[in-house]
């Protein structure tokens, strides 16, 4: 049964350069006298990337061949903050753009992306999606500014052979956070692995504190007067309850090991190799577990993400195609068409997903893990069965995270400087798990008062 699923939507996200939506309005210029369209497309792989850039290149032919009359130029731009400002107030932005998330509703405030909402309702299905996987595309006004093409949240990586030894349940991993403490402490003192690890260099410390203070029931930020300020020093915030947490499970019960400073590759790396019995960390690693580290499929389990209380609540994130200010109404049907074609079509058209899970089966991808469904179930549900049927990953080590994530509220991001409350945060976690006398409360201060200033310019 597909997911009912809510996500928390909140506020604004920095940027230096404002363009006016009147000032960046297209010319027409790019429409041919016999009708046809050209858009620009970013995001093509690099050729060092050979069979991502075949796959890419594939595509773009198969539409131009069903469309005649758009022309589709690509090149290899990546969004990042500093160059797309300066490529909207420059006038050069592509048409076509993926962004996070979290820069949607400062891009949406700033005016600095086009409103999609007609172009959307023309698309396929545009009635059957999800309206959560759909919530984070929409500005305050209702309108439509992006259209989503991947979303992901977090949930609890286990090691099912560690499980087993420690004589905990393969099928029924942590719920809970002192579920957690209990199943780590058994894996430490009975495997040679560590219980429970968690990231804490390159801004995945503050990443997956964040994650673990929404798990909490609590947000990093809060909004008062129109401006945002971090609210993860207050007392008895779920930073705090998170630090504390991680704090028993390291100089209590010893079950959290003695390296404490690990980014996302290292953190792969180790759980591959058997070190670690459980982590936070989302669907992704699952594939790189059994592509990149060539991982036994069965011996890894995803569960949902443990929380504390009642509420449930995890961390989200993916991208937005985003439209370009200055596309005419001709480059914004033929981009939202480009859209539809390269990143929906195969979460809607059972047979596209099956077949497109066949040709990612054929160049070694994992087929089965899960991920946030984009439509409603009656769409969904029979791409999933058809995604399964093409499965090489056993999907039942999946169930407890696919068959909860629908009772899930998901959150993003915090709206204001993420990147650098990370940052921050990592000393914070870092500071609690390598020293034993590191006051969690006090931490959190000092993580708040370095980025303090940052969060405020960013809003002036």
């Amino acid at each position: 049964m597909r997911p009912s699923l809510r996500i928390a939507l909140t506020g604004v996200t920095a940027g230096a350069l404002v363009c006016v939506l009147a000032s960046c309005s297209g010319s027409g210029s790019d429409t041919a006298a016999d009708g046809t369209v050209t858009i620009t497309v970013s995001g093509r792989p690099p050729a060092t990337n050979a069979a991502a850039l075949k796959t890419f290149d594939a595509r773009v032919a198969e539409f131009q061949k069903a469309n005649p009359k758009i022309r589709i130029r690509t090149n290899e731009y990546q969004y990042d903050q500093q160059s797309f400002q300066t490529k909207v107030g420059g006038g050069s932005l592509e048409t076509v753009v993926r962004v996070p998330l979290t820069e949607m509703s400062g891009l949406i405030k700033r005016r600095q992306i086009a409103d999609l909402s007609s172009e959307f309702k023309a698309l396929n299905h545009s009635e059957d999606f999800n309206d959560v996987a759909l919530g984070p595309a929409k500005g305050v006004d209702g309108k439509l500014y992006g259209i989503p093409t991947e979303e992901y949240a977090l949930g609890l990586v286990y090691n099912r052979d560690l499980f087993e030894k420690a004589g905990l349940d393969l099928d029924k991993p942590p719920t809970s956070w002192s579920e957690v403490r209990t199943a780590a402490k058994a894996i430490s003192e009975k495997t040679d692995a560590t219980g429970y690890a968690q990231m804490t260099k390159e801004n995945t410390g503050g990443w997956m504190l964040t994650a673990m203070a929404y798990s909490f029931g609590d947000s990093m930020q809060e909004e008062s007067g129109g401006k945002w300020a971090n609210s993860f020093d207050r007392p008895g915030s779920g930073a705090e309850k998170s630090l504390k947490a991680l704090k028993e499970m390291r100089w209590t019960d010893d079950s959290m090991g003695k390296n404490q400073l690990r980014n996302i590759t290292d953190m792969e790396k180790d759980f591959s190799a058997g070190k670690i019995g459980m982590t936070i960390a989302g669907p992704s690693m699952v594939g790189h577990y059994i592509q990149q580290y060539k991982g036994d499929p069965k011996t890894i389990g995803l569960g949902a993400m443990p929380v504390d209380g009642s509420g449930k609540r995890t961390l989200a994130g993916g991208t937005i195609a985003v439209i370009s200010p200055r596309a005419t109404p001709q480059q914004r049907e033929a981009a939202a068409k480009f859209i539809d074609f390269y990143y929906l079509s195969t979460k809607y058209d059972a047979g596209l997903a099956e077949k497109d899970a066949v040709a990612k089966k054929k160049d070694g991808a994992a087929i089965g893990v899960p991920t946030v469904p984009f439509y409603k179930p009656a769409i969904a549900d029979p791409v999933q069965a058809a995604v399964d049927k093409q499965a090489n990953v056993p999907i039942g080590n999946f169930a407890p995270y696919s068959s909860t994530l629908g009772d899930y509220e998901l959150a993003i991001e915090p709206p204001v400087e993420a990147q650098n409350v990370y940052k921050a945060l990592d000393s914070a976690v870092q500071a609690v798990l390598t020293r034993e006398d590191a006051d969690p409360a006090e931490q959190l201060k000092k993580a708040a008062a370095q980025v303090e200033s940052q969060v405020e310019r960013a809003q002036n």
